[in-house]
């Protein structure tokens, strides 16, 4: 009588053990192109702020250039998120980066209009 219950009561801690599992697997699935969408523009985000400290601006047309090929992908999942064309995805990006204040947006001397990195904190422009 005393070994069927405990293995009664293991076979149950297995099944909670699973179920948990489970659910975490399944939350963890059902939010992963969220999570590759962040990692995108996080990832983009870096690689034009990385340009425009070696350059002052950049176009709309350059920032497509420059996130041409970024790669996102999770350690325990097979998906990857790559933009293979940056066209379609600068926009996204231009918009995301100046919500965020990663850029900020002015015109250049031919009337384009153009992104440079936000001044930094605590030095007043001359």
């Amino acid at each position: 009588m005393n070994h069927t219950l405990i293995i009664i009561i293991g076979v149950l801690l297995f099944a909670i053990a699973t179920a948990t599992l489970y659910v975490i697997g399944t939350q963890k699935k059902i939010h992963e192109d969220e999570r590759l969408m962040d990692m995108l523009f996080n990832n983009g985000t870096m690689r034009v702020r990385k340009y425009l400290k070696q350059n002052d601006t950049i176009t709309a047309d350059g920032v497509g250039y420059v996130i041409k090929n970024i790669k996102a992908k999770e350690f325990y999942s097979k998906k990857t998120a790559v933009i293979a064309n940056g066209a379609g995805f600068q926009e996204k990006l231009i918009d995301y980066m100046l919500r965020n204040n990663y850029v900020t947006e002015d015109t250049n001397d031919k009337g384009e209009t153009v992104y440079r990195l936000p001044p930094k904190e605590g030095k007043e422009n001359e």
